[in-house]
C-alpha cells in the first residue's frame, strides 16, 4: 500500500508521496492543482478553471483541453482511489485520506490563539512554533499569477504575520526577549506598518537594557506612519512609548535563562525595608566572599534577606541560585542528603557527600542554606563543600557564626523606625483594609514594644481584624515588664520576639493555648486528622491559629515557622501532659507506618510513599522519643515498617541506620518482627551495594523465618537472597533458589504471596544465560499474575530485551511503548536508567550505533547523579548486547556521540531514546520484520 499524499502550499505548490517528490509534469496541470486544492473539497466547474487558466481566452474546447491537464495529473498524482473525481462538468479534491500543510497551518494557528486566551502560555507557543514550521516561502508562490490563489495567499501571508506576532507576545511574557530582537527587527523592517510587531520590538529591546534603540524605533515608525497614512500611533503604541521614556518598573521583565537560575521559594509579601543589607551583601558576593552568615535573633528577617540577595545575585551564578531549608532537621548527620535533595541529586552508599561534591566541583552557583543553628555539629561539612568546590558560594542563615575559615559574618538588626512602621501598616491593611494607617506615632511606639522584629511586627498586625487598636496599644507596657523577665543568658532582641510571640499566644482563649502548645510535637508539618488524633485540637482550632500568624498553611498541610515551633515546644515541655501528647505522636506513626507497609505492594503505592515522605521528620521524632523513652519493642516495630518505605525511595539515608539500632536495643524482641527488621535492613542494604553485610542478614532472617514456622516470609527471604547473588554474577547459585522459592510459593498458593517479582527475576537470570524459552515463560507468567502496573511494566521491559534478543524488533517497539510511560508515570527512576540501556540495544539492532553510544553516555550520567552503579551481571548483560557492537564503531564518533549523553539528563534522554520508536524505519507489529 503506497503511502498516503501530501499537498503542500506554504511555499512553492508541492505533492509528495512519503518522502519522494511527485512530478507534476507541465505549467497547466499544476495550475488545475491549485485551483482544485484552493477550493477542496467542493468542486470547480470547467468554466472556471478555464477562465483562471487562459485568462486571455482560452481554448476552442476548453473541456478537452482541460481533461488532458486532467488526466497527466491523475497518472501523476496515482489516482486508483479517487482523489481527483469528475462530477458532471466540473472537477474537486478528495483530500479525506492526504493532508494539505494549509489546512494544518490554520488549525495550529486558531489552536495557538485560544490557548493564549485561555492563559495557557508554553501550549500556545509550541503551536505557533508547529504553524511556522510548516512555511517553505509565500505561500503558493509559483502560481500566484491565478487570481483566486494571490488572493489566498495574500491571506494566509496576513495570518503567518499574526502567528508571528502572537509568538513574540509569548516569548515576551515568558522572559525571552534577548533572543527575539533580532527575529522582531526582520518583521518589522517586512512590516513597518505593523503597530503590534512595532510595539514588540520596543519591548524587547527595552527589557534588553537597549532604551535608546527602542524609542529609535517608536520614532521610526511614527515618521513613516504619518508620512503615508497622515495618521498618528494607537493609543497603545503611544502608551507603550511613555513607559518606556519614563522606564517604567511594569514593563521589566528578566530574562527566561535568569529567571530559570532562581530555585528559591516564591515569596509571599514584598519584603519591606533591608534594601542597605541585600546590596551590601550583593557586593560582599560580587567581591568573591564565599561564605557569609546573616546572624541575628529568630524573626529578624535573615531568610527574607537572604533570599532577596541570592535572587539579585543571580546573574552572576551561570549554574544558578539554590534554597536549602533544614527548619525539620537537629541531625547534623542529614544535612549533606538535605543539600542533595535541593539540588536534585540522588545517591546511593553510606552518606551524600562524595556525588555531592562531585556535582558542585564544576559549577558556579550559590547555596542559601537556613536555620544552621540547629546542626552547627554540620560546620565541617560545610567547610569541604568550599574547599571541593571553589565556584560555590554560601549565604547561612544562623543565629550562631560557624566560625570555619573564610566566614563572613553579617549581623542583621531590627528595622529602621521608618520601615517597621511602613512593614506594620501594610500587614495590617492586608488583615483589615479598614486599619487606620495614619496613627504613626502609636504605631512607631507599638513596633518599639516588641523591639522592631519583623516577624513580631507580622505577628501583632494579623491581629488587628480581631482587636481594636487601642486594645493592641493597652497591654504594651505590661508585655515590656514580660520580656524583662526571659531568661538572663539569651539576647535582649530574643526575648523581645519572645514577647511577642507570647503576646500573640495570650491574646488565645484557653483551649486555644493548650492546642498550640501541644501541636509543637509535630516536626515538618501535619494534617488536620493528624492534630485532631494526636492533640485534640479541631480543624477550627487550626483555622484560629492560622490567622493568628502562629500556624502556617500549606495546602492540606499545617506547620509552623520555626522560631514559632521553638517557643511552643518550651511550652510543651512544661506541660504535664508532654509524655501523653508524645506517646500518641508516636503511636499514630507507628500505625501509620504498618498501614503503608501493608500498601506497599498495592496500586496505590506510590501516592503512599509520598504521604510518608511528607511525615519524614515527623518519623524521625517518633523514632527518637521511642528510643528516648526505652520502648525499644515499638522503636523496632516502627524501624521495621519503615524498612519498605526507605528501600523504595531513600535507601541511602542515614534513617536506615535506625533499623540496625533497633535490632540492638531489642534483643529479645519477638523472632519474627526481628526477622522482618533482618530483611528490611538487607534489602536497603543490598541497595547501597553493601552485599557484604546485606546477604549475611537475609541468612539470618531466612533461618528465623523458617524457625518462627513462617514460610510464607522465608520465601520472600529466599528471592531476596537469590536476587543478590544473581546481581553479584553468580547466576547458577541464583537460578537454583529461584526455582526453589517459585516452588515453595506454588505449593502455599496464598494470594498475599505475591510470586511475580520472583518470576520476574528468574526471568532475568535466564537472559543472563540466553535461555530465552524459560525468560519468555516466566515473564508472561508475571505480567498475567501481577496486580501492580508497574510490575507488568518492568516485566514488559525485560520481555522488550528478550524481543530484541531474538530480533523481534516491532514487538520490542510495542512493549516499550506501553513500559516506559508507567515507569515515568511511577517515578522508578533506576528502572529508568534501565529502559535507557533497553533502548540502546534496539538502537544496536537498528544499526544506528551512534545513537546507542549517547544512550549509554546518558545511563552512565543517570547513575552517577544517582550515586549508583550497575551490579556486575548487568554490566555484563550490557557488555554482551552493546558494549562489543560498540567497540568496533569509530572511535572518534563514539566519543562525540558520549560527550552529547553526558548532556543529558534523565528525562531527556528517554525523550531521544523513545523518539527511536517513532521511526519510519522501524517495523511495527503487524507489518513484518
Amino acid at each position: 500500500m503506497s503511502p498516503p499524499l501530501r499537498f503542500q502550499a506554504l511555499g512553492p505548490l508541492e505533492v509528495r508521496r512519503g518522502d519522494e517528490l511527485v512530478d507534476l509534469g507541465a505549467a497547466r496541470p499544476r495550475l488545475v492543482l491549485a485551483m482544485l486544492l484552493a477550493a477542496a473539497p467542493d468542486a470547480v466547474p470547467v468554466e472556471r478553471l478555464s477562465e483562471e487558466i487562459w485568462p486571455g481566452g482560452g481554448p476552442a474546447d476548453p473541456l478537452r483541453n482541460l481533461q488532458v491537464h486532467v488526466s497527466a495529473l491523475r497518472r501523476a498524482l496515482g489516482d486508483q482511489a479517487g482523489t481527483l473525481v469528475t462530477v458532471g462538468r466540473a472537477y474537486r479534491l478528495d483530500l479525506a485520506a492526504s493532508s494539505f500543510d494549509v489546512d494544518e497551518f490554520s488549525a495550529l494557528a486558531a489552536k495557538a490563539h485560544d490557548l493564549l486566551l485561555a492563559g495557557h502560555r508554553e501550549e500556545s507557543l509550541r503551536a505557533c512554533d508547529l504553524a511556522l514550521d510548516l512555511w517553505r516561502g509565500e505561500a503558493w508562490q509559483d502560481v500566484r499569477e491565478l487570481r483566486a490563489i494571490d488572493a489566498l495567499a495574500h491571506r494566509l501571508d496576513s495570518v503567518r504575520v499574526d502567528v508571528s506576532a502572537r509568538r513574540a507576545e509569548v516569548l515576551l511574557s515568558l522572559g525571552c526577549h534577548r533572543d527575539l530582537v533580532a527575529d522582531l527587527e526582520a518583521l518589522v523592517a517586512a512590516h513597518p506598518l505593523r503597530e503590534d510587531l512595532r510595539g514588540h520590538l520596543m519591548l524587547a529591546l527595552h527589557r534588553s537594557g537597549r532604551q535608546s534603540e527602542a524609542l529609535a524605533t517608536y520614532a521610526a515608525g511614527r515618521a513613516r506612519l504619518v508620512a503615508e497614512t497622515g495618521l498618528e500611533p494607537g493609543v497603545e503604541l503611544q502608551g507603550l512609548h511613555m513607559g518606556v521614556l519614563a522606564d517604567d518598573p511594569s514593563l521589566r521583565l528578566d530574562d527566561a535563562d535568569l529567571r530559570a537560575r532562581r530555585h528559591l521559594p516564591a515569596a509571599a509579601t514584598q519584603l519591606i525595608g533591608r534594601r542597605v543589607e541585600v546590596t551590601e551583601l550583593v557586593s560582599q558576593l560580587g567581591a568573591g566572599a564565599r561564605l557569609v552568615t546573616l546572624t541575628g535573633p529568630g524573626g529578624v528577617g535573615k531568610t527574607r534577606t537572604s533570599m532577596q540577595a541570592a535572587h539579585e545575585y543571580a546573574a552572576s551564578c551561570a549554574d544558578g541560585v539554590w534554597f536549602v531549608d533544614l527548619a525539620s532537621l537537629v541531625d547534623p548527620e542529614l544535612v549533606p542528603q538535605a543539600v542533595a535533595e535541593s539540588l536534585g541529586i540522588d545517591a546511593l552508599g553510606d552518606d551524600f557527600l562524595a556525588p555531592l561534591l562531585s556535582h558542585l566541583a564544576k559549577r558556579r552557583l550559590l547555596l542559601v542554606i537556613d536555620n544552621f543553628e540547629q546542626v552547627l555539629g554540620a560546620a565541617a561539612f560545610l567547610a569541604s563543600v568550599l574547599t571541593a568546590a571553589p565556584g560555590v558560594q554560601v549565604i547561612v542563615t544562623s543565629r550562631i557564626p560557624l566560625q570555619i575559615y573564610g566566614e563572613r559574618v553579617h549581623a542583621i538588626d531590627p528595622l529602621p523606625d521608618a520601615d517597621a512602621v511602613k512593614l506594620f501598616c501594610e500587614r495590617a491593611t492586608a488583615a483589615d483594609h479598614r486599619f487606620d494607617t495614619s496613627r504613626t506615632e502609636a504605631i512607631s511606639r507599638l513596633c518599639a514594644a516588641v523591639d522592631n522584629l519583623p516577624l513580631a511586627i507580622e505577628l501583632v498586625a494579623a491581629r488587628v481584624g480581631e482587636m481594636t487598636f487601642d486594645e493592641l496599644v493597652a497591654p504594651t507596657e505590661m508585655r515590656l515588664d514580660l520580656a524583662a523577665s526571659g531568661p538572663r543568658e539569651r539576647p535582649d532582641r530574643q526575648r523581645a520576639l519572645r514577647a511577642s510571640i507570647d503576646w500573640s499566644v495570650n491574646l488565645l482563649a484557653p483551649d486555644d493555648q493548650r492546642a498550640f502548645r501541644s501541636l509543637a510535637v509535630f516536626a515538618g508539618g501535619f494534617q488536620a486528622a493528624a492534630a485532631e488524633e494526636v492533640c485534640t485540637v479541631s480543624r477550627d482550632q487550626l483555622m484560629t491559629l492560622v490567622r493568628a500568624s502562629l500556624v502556617v498553611r500549606d495546602e492540606a498541610r499545617f506547620g509552623f515557622l520555626e522560631t514559632i515551633r521553638e517557643h511552643a515546644l518550651e511550652q510543651l515541655t512544661a506541660d504535664p501532659d508532654e509524655g501523653a501528647v508524645r506517646d500518641r505522636h508516636a503511636d499514630q506513626l507507628v500505625a501509620l507506618a504498618d498501614q503503608i507497609r501493608a500498601g506497599m505492594a498495592g496500586t496505590e503505592a506510590t501516592a503512599l510513599m509520598a504521604r510518608l515522605t511528607q511525615e519524614r521528620a515527623n518519623l524521625r521524632a517518633a523514632l527518637e522519643h521511642l528510643e528516648r523513652t526505652g520502648r525499644f519493642d515499638d522503636l523496632l516495630r516502627l524501624a521495621t515498617a519503615l524498612t519498605v518505605f526507605w528501600y523504595r525511595v531513600t535507601p541511602a539515608s542515614p534513617d536506615v541506620e535506625w533499623a540496625e539500632r533497633a535490632l540492638a536495643l531489642a534483643p529479645h524482641a519477638d523472632p519474627h518482627l526481628r526477622a522482618r527488621a533482618m530483611y528490611g535492613l538487607a534489602i536497603c542494604r543490598g541497595e547501597q551495594g553493601r552485599s557484604d553485610l546485606s546477604n549475611p542478614l537475609l541468612e539470618r532472617s531466612r533461618a528465623l523465618f523458617q524457625e518462627s514456622g513462617d514460610e510464607h516470609w522465608a520465601a520472600r527471604a529466599l528471592n531476596s537472597l537469590a536476587g543478590a547473588l544473581r546481581d553479584l554474577g553468580r547466576t547458577a547459585e541464583a537460578v537454583s533458589l529461584m526455582d526453589e522459592s517459585i516452588a515453595l510459593r506454588r505449593r502455599l498458593d496464598n494470594p498475599d504471596l505475591d510470586i511475580s517479582i520472583t518470576l520476574q527475576n528468574r526471568g532475568l537470570a535466564a537472559l543472563d544465560q540466553r535461555d530465552f524459552t524459560v525468560a519468555r515463560g516466566c515473564l508472561a507468567e508475571c505480567r498475567a499474575l501481577a496486580g501492580d502496573e508497574r510490575v507488568r511494566a518492568e516485566a514488559d521491559l525485560l520481555l522488550a530485551d528478550l524481543e530484541l534478543e531474538e530480533g523481534n524488533l516491532a514487538e520490542a517497539r510495542r512493549l516499550l511503548l506501553e513500559a516506559v510511560p508507567v515507569l515515568e508515570r511511577h517515578g522508578v527512576d533506576y528502572r529508568r536508567i534501565e529502559a535507557l540501556d533497553t533502548l540502546a540495544f534496539l538502537a544496536i539492532r537498528m544499526d544506528r550505533l551512534e545513537e546507542a553510544a549517547v544512550l549509554v553516555a546518558a545511563a552512565d550520567r543517570a547513575m552517577a547523579i544517582d550515586g549508583t552503579t550497575q551490579v556486575p551481571a548487568d554490566a555484563a548483560l550490557r557488555e554482551r548486547r552493546v558494549g562489543v557492537p560498540l567497540a568496533a564503531f569509530d572511535d572518534r564518533a563514539r566519543d562525540r556521540a558520549a560527550g552529547v549523553g553526558g548532556r543529558l539528563d534523565l528525562d531527556q534522554a528517554l525523550d531521544r531514546g523513545m523518539s527511536l520508536l517513532c521511526r519510519d524505519d522501524l517495523p511495527v507489529p503487524g507489518e513484518g520484520q
